[in-house]
């Protein structure tokens, strides 16, 4: 049986594994110890972690050390070690691995890791930003009915784009903390593509809202699609940051896609439809720029009203 010893960083990341095809090991700062550690809190001789011939588990023994021994944040002079005991000496921790505990089967790769890597340039990001900000900053001036002031309006542009960010910094922040590449990088850029797209379709609403004025279901055409923006863009945010089986990585997202979309649905497209004694009206503006299908005369645009008042009434006598 060999002992396994994994170096571990303060905050329990490995640095390096030490493996010992013996019964004993012994653990100290002189040069002559199976494994030296060169930290100032460490005795010469400070402890042995040995196989026990009779029961064959793993022991460690406190060699009179200074400052002690510590497994898993409790001082020891003499104890029994299992799989994943963490031992602290000095400032330095060690980890026991358990080389008869069956390891989990290999994950099969996906090709779409590799298809992503594009994601991870920073100068896709300076040029996703700079679009961005753009976009928000010729939409303010399209859809604003006073006079536009480039000063007054960016500080406001660019907090919004700040908070468009707290997105990929905390994905990336977790999967810091869960030990694993924050990919802060690839993250940003996919949540800046998944804001342009839903800009694009924003944008395409008031286009087809001011030239063919649909009915109810393009509020649910428009749904869906955006329905599938968040899914897609929460899923890959998950697959860039962290390595899961996919079970879990739907459900995630499944749950994650509910806190955002089910308030969105009950709020917005679950109204009331009956008579409403003070009804409320959409006094939105669209600008001209929207308009594809070309301006109607005033004369057309009275004939057609005359119309209408005449369907209205031909309505009332029926």
């Amino acid at each position: 049986m060999a002992i396994v010893l994994e170096l571990l960083s303060r905050k329990n990341i490995p640095l390096k594994h030490f493996k010992f095809d013996q019964d004993y090991v012994c653990v100290g700062r002189d040069f002559n110890n199976d494994l030296r550690l060169d930290d100032p809190y460490i005795c010469p001789s400070h402890m042995l972690v040995a196989i026990d011939p009779e029961s064959g588990q793993l022991v460690v023994n406190d060699c009179q050390s200074i400052n002690g021994i510590k497994v898993n944040n409790k001082y020891v002079k003499q104890t029994n070690l299992t799989s994943n005991d963490i031992i602290k000496i000095g400032r330095t921790r060690l980890r026991i691995i358990d080389t008869k505990v069956a390891l989990p089967v290999a994950m099969p790769l996906s090709e779409l890791e590799e298809n992503l890597n594009w994601l991870n340039r920073v100068m896709l990001t300076v040029f996703l930003t700079v679009v961005c900000l753009a976009y928000m900053l010729i939409s303010k001036y399209v859809n604003s009915i006073d006079d536009f002031n480039l000063i007054s309006v960016l500080p406001s542009q660019l907090s919004q784009l700040a908070i468009i960010c707290i997105w990929p910094f905390a994905i990336a922040g977790i999967a810091k903390i869960s030990k694993k590449e924050s990919n802060l990088v690839n993250q940003l850029n996919l949540t800046l593509i998944a804001s342009l797209i839903i800009y694009a379709l924003g944008l395409l609403q008031n286009i087809v809202i001011f030239n063919i004025h649909p009915g109810g279901w393009f509020s649910w055409l428009e749904l869906l699609i955006f329905a599938a923006i968040v899914i897609t863009f929460i899923w890959l945010s998950l697959f860039i940051a962290f390595h899961q089986p996919n079970k879990i990585r739907n459900m995630i997202t499944a749950a994650a896609s509910a806190i955002v979309l089910v308030p969105i649905l009950a709020l917005g497209y679950l109204k009331d439809d009956g008579f409403n004694s003070r009804p409320k009206y959409n006094p939105t503006l669209l600008a001209p720029i929207y308009n594809i299908t070309g301006t109607v005369s005033s004369e057309k645009f009275v004939d057609h009203a005359e119309s209408l008042f005449e369907h209205v009434d031909d309505l009332k006598n029926d």
